[in-house]
């Protein structure tokens, strides 16, 4: 089985081009309840920083929903459209609050992304598993 550390080398090899429409996805995401909160700005910070983005100002570009769901043809590793489903639902629930606006947004990527709704839903129970681990660690660990 993979490792994480394997799985983050792999989406290293991003292109500079698929870095951007990455995040600018997940900028978008947090656009879709009409507020963007600190926990969301955070999120996508670091993800701009673990991904290495040179051009960070070309995330904050305007940019229609039907432009980024064209822009989303860049992105040709089902590995890395699969990880942008992923980290949208856990940008989705950093704060607590997935909103069925950000549910039907990450619908319509995953469609331009042809991922499938089954998978899209494995996607989703994985993250709210995972988070629930996490949660449960703190638990534990006393943090």
């Amino acid at each position: 089985m993979p490792d994480a550390q394997q799985n983050l080398n792999k989406l290293e090899t991003l292109t500079d081009e698929q870095k951007v429409v990455f995040l600018k996805t997940l900028l978008f995401l947090s656009q879709q309840d009409g507020e963007v909160d600190n926990d969301e700005i955070v999120f996508i910070k670091k993800m701009a920083k673990k991904y290495r983005v040179d051009n960070v100002q070309k995330v904050f570009e305007y940019t229609t929903e039907a432009q980024l769901l064209g822009e989303l043809k860049v992105l040709t590793s089902r590995r890395a459209a699969l990880d942008l489903i992923k980290e949208l639902f856990l940008l989705g629930h950093s704060n607590m609050d997935l909103k069925v606006e950000e549910i039907l947004f990450i619908n319509r990527v995953a469609n331009a992304l042809n991922i499938s709704p089954e998978k899209v839903e494995q996607i989703s129970r994985f993250v709210i598993d995972m988070l629930i681990l996490q949660e449960q660690g703190k638990i534990i660990f006393e943090e």
